[in-house]
């Protein structure tokens, strides 16, 4: 279990109609009375949630450029040789393999898997710092740690190897040959460029994340274990899966992790050490105070449609990830710190009595009960795979 938390029904509120209305319990399911009717929200709707502020992102050649993008080491610095699945493994559930995301310096978090980020319906990364999933990989592309590019060298290389594929879905790329090589905001040269020219320059990058996305959403795991013993299946679930339920509502668990996607969404601080080497970590603080200069957010001129501008999430610490497909995304933790899952649920009992070693075991078995259909081909792996 991964930190972070969820007000109950409070995601299935959003995603799924009528989720308000409670259903009879069927007797199969009366160990989870009086939350029966809470338990059968938490059941994956079959379709995504709509993307915010991306008119691309079901678009099945957007899906394709942004495969491309995702595993091409030209969009890094040039000679970095890194990719977005340096740190996103699909053969790992397109989760980070190491404790902390190290492509050209160790940074002080894991990167978040990429499986349930379709699913979220509030802020991205840990500490919340954007509101779009298109808009997360422009962050990264330009962090010196990770990718260490530029938005002009991403358009550059959009033009160079990819340029009939944009063109066909979002139009007319601009000619930045004449620009100055590899720049953005901050360096002379790129605040220097007319504003036409950042503007188209910064279109275009919101654009290969606009593909970015539509890949993404073709990454989510489907239905579990959990969704088919909920809708029916009485036999999906194990005894001790099912004891784990029982649990997981003991130790509320739910009071953070209930819904469709297993998080409220919501921020919270599990007091973890420092990684060592890193000064401490700001959390959510730092998030927020980024998200008030971002440009590619929902609300801004590169969204498509631009919607009502979303309402600050308050709270300390880090976001709280979905449970979906956690047996597969280890090691957890915002730092990667939590190398098991019993681990992880211990973290989480900090202020409560700690499970007994059968509650803890169970528990972990439901887990495990959460993961999902896989991605199907040729989504889920490598290209040519």
């Amino acid at each position: 279990m991964r930190p972070g938390g969820l007000g109950i029904c409070f995601v299935a509120a959003l995603l799924l109609p009528g989720a308000g209305a409670a259903t009879p319990c069927p007797a199969y399911l009366q160990f989870l009375e009086p939350h029966c009717a809470a338990w059968q929200a938490d059941i994956l709707p079959a379709t995504l949630p709509p993307a915010r502020g991306n008119r691309f992102a079901d678009r099945q050649d957007a899906a394709v450029l942004g495969m491309k993008i995702f595993y091409d080491n030209r969009f890094s610095r040039p000679g970095a040789g890194v990719s977005c699945a340096s740190c996103h493994d699909p053969e790992h559930a397109f989760a980070e393999t190491k404790p902390r995301s190290n492509t050209l310096r160790e940074v002080a978090r894991n990167a978040p898997d990429l499986i349930d980020a379709a699913w979220y319906q509030g802020a991205h990364f840990w500490d919340g710092k954007v509101d779009t999933l298109w808009s997360a990989p422009l962050f990264t592309f330009e962090q010196p740690d990770e990718m260490d590019s530029s938005r002009l060298h991403v358009v550059r290389v959009l033009g160079e190897i990819y340029k009939d594929r944009y063109e066909k879905i979002f139009g007319p790329l601009p000619d930045v040959t004449r620009l100055p090589e590899a720049r953005k905001p901050g360096a002379a040269a790129f605040d220097a460029l007319s504003d036409a020219d950042k503007q188209a320059v910064n279109q275009a990058y919101a654009d290969a994340g606009k593909a970015l996305e539509a890949y993404i959403r073709k990454l989510a795991a489907g239905r579990a274990p959990f969704d088919d013993f909920m809708a029916g299946s009485e036999t999906s679930l194990s005894p001790a899966a099912q004891r784990g339920m029982a649990a997981f509502a003991k130790y509320n668990c739910q009071s953070c992790h209930s819904g469709p996607t297993f998080t409220d969404e919501k921020f919270h601080q599990l007091n973890l050490a420092s990684v060592p080497g890193h000064a401490p970590d700001p959390g959510r603080e730092a998030g927020a105070r980024f998200a008030q200069s971002w440009a590619f957010g929902s609300s801004g001129v590169f969204a498509d449609p631009p919607g009502p501008e979303q309402a600050a999430t308050d709270g300390e610490g880090f976001r709280t990830p979905s449970l979906r497909n956690v047996a597969l995304t280890g090691p957890w933790g915002h730092d990667g710190s939590l190398e098991t899952l019993d681990q992880a649920i211990d973290a989480h009992v900090q202020t409560q009595p700690l499970p007994s070693a059968q509650d803890k075991a169970d528990i972990v078995e439901f887990l495990h009960a959460l993961t999902g259909r896989p991605p199907q081909r040729p989504w889920n792996y490598w290209p040519g795979g």
